[in-house]
């Protein structure tokens, strides 16, 4: 399979989904399953503590099989690939070998090959395999309608979002990335809709300043949403970086069921992800 290096690295950095704790720079996804299905590549993952989804997607290059190619490519470190993506070529040829669980990277006159099996372990101190962790993450996204802004419960009844925004994804995270301001990383934003507004409010007056941005609606659906206000985590402003123009962010309500609010954000090209609000 032919893959561009520069969108490879797109989606590992993405589906990381670093953030901040304690003052330590974490990722929350450490391996990940690259599927391909005919020329589309996709990663979708859960976060290590459940809290969050993310699905990136990006076109490829048929290799042997063609259009109709469905094969899987393990990732077992996404540190150690993307120090292999630095390397190599604007263009890589991915392949893998079940039989000597070999992942080969080739550019150029360059070849790299990676030790890597669906069955190594999802993250460092964890019982589920790649190949597990991977089938839960594909169970919840399939419940997910991040363009319709439906969640579908597991007993199969839908909760509809309360509220829909179309903002400008570069504009959220210059937003977002005010809560690192005089090195606070505090990885918590707060969201607050009212009328036909959305704010977001980081950092801590006492320490290194509070930022509250109003951020600009493009798009508001329904006219005049419900007031709302939730704390959320989870490296948004990490999320939101990798992403340029418009985007769809979905607010759901599950305060009736003790799970606080959630946000689906649909970044277009088939890429969106998912986050539970903090709990207190």
């Amino acid at each position: 399979m032919d893959i561009s290096n520069n969108s490879l690295k797109h989606m590992l950095v993405t589906t990381k989904r670093k953030q901040t704790v304690a003052g330590k720079a974490q990722s929350q996804v450490e391996s990940c399953l690259l599927k391909v299905e005919g020329n589309v590549a996709s990663i979708t993952s859960l976060t290590k503590d459940l809290t969050g989804l993310t699905h990136v997607t990006t076109e490829v290059g048929y290799g042997v099989g063609g259009p109709s190619m469905t094969t899987s490519f393990p990732i077992p470190d996404i540190d150690r690939v993307l120090g292999i993506l630095a390397l190599h070529g604007a263009t890589v040829k991915l392949s893998y070998n079940k039989a000597n669980s070999k992942l080969v990277f080739k550019s150029g006159s360059k070849q790299t090959t990676l030790d890597a099996s669906p069955d190594a372990l999802a993250f460092s101190h964890s019982q589920d395999t790649i190949s597990d962790h991977t089938d839960r993450s594909m169970l919840l996204a399939e419940r997910i309608d991040s363009m319709g802004g439906v969640y579908t419960t597991a007993d199969g009844g839908k909760i509809n979002s309360i509220a829909c925004y179309t903002i400008n994804s570069t504009e959220m995270f210059e937003a977002l990335r005010c809560d690192n301001m005089n090195g606070q990383k505090f990885n918590r934003y707060t969201f607050s809709g009212e009328k036909k507004g959305l704010s977001v409010l980081v950092g801590d007056p006492s320490i290194g300043g509070e930022t509250l941005t109003k951020v600009t609606v493009e798009g508001l659906s329904p006219i005049e949403p419900p007031k709302w206000e939730w704390s959320f985590d989870g490296g948004l402003d990490e999320l939101f970086k990798q992403f340029s123009g418009p985007c769809n962010l979905h607010v759901f309500d599950f305060t009736e069921h003790g799970q606080g609010m959630r946000i689906a954000i649909n970044f277009g090209n088939g890429s969106w992800a998912f986050q539970s609000g903090i709990l207190a």
